[in-house]
């Protein structure tokens, strides 16, 4: 028997590919340069574990996608943050799609104030604080502050204790779902 436990989720800005060329990258052409061609064909083989997870949960990688600078997607994440705080997983969820199934270009303007509308926010405002500097320096700061902190990937999850009392459990990729449910049982226990 599962018990339900009620979670606070803060995303946090990480940058991945600190020099992501302004144009982007292949996926696969970034792939075999960072891990090499064996890793390439694992992640491109059908039956690789990450699409398998995936699949179970109505996701279904986009391969053709390219890698891409995130800055302007945790900006606008931030300022989500100071004007609809409840509006930011929805957001999430909308950038996650955009990107990363249906291949969508995020470093485009264009491409996130269309997801902060799909998710009921102001275009026009989100275009507004996309096009000034808001929010840069807090972005790099806590993406700086999490490279300094030994995260070295994503997703990269921190789970306090309910009570607020003892210390977090961190834990780095994807993990299975039984490993997340049970670090978060514990934790709220704790």
């Amino acid at each position: 028997m599962s018990a339900k436990v009620a979670l606070d989720v803060d995303w946090q800005p990480f940058y991945l590919n600190r020099n992501t060329p302004a144009e982007g990258e292949d996926l696969m052409e970034h792939l075999a340069a960072k891990y090499g061609p064996a890793a390439v064909a694992r992640f491109d083989a059908p039956d690789n574990p990450l699409d398998c997870a995936a699949g179970k949960v109505g996701i279904s990688f986009n391969k053709q996608r390219r890698i891409i600078r995130t800055g302007d997607s945790h900006r606008l994440v931030e300022w989500c943050k100071a004007t609809q705080p409840q509006t930011v997983d929805p957001l999430m969820e909308t950038l996650f799609k955009a990107y990363f199934e249906d291949a969508r270009d995020l470093s485009r303007r264009e491409e996130l104030v269309a997801c902060a509308a799909a998710c009921g926010l102001d275009g026009e405002a989100a275009g507004k604080a996309l096009d000034s500097d808001a929010f840069q320096r807090e972005v790099d700061a806590k993406a700086t502050g999490w490279s300094r902190q030994g995260v070295r990937g994503v997703p990269f999850f921190v789970v306090h204790p309910a009570s607020g009392n003892g210390e977090p459990v961190a834990f780095s990729g994807a993990q299975p779902s039984e490993v997340i449910a049970e670090v978060l049982a514990e934790q709220a226990a704790a």
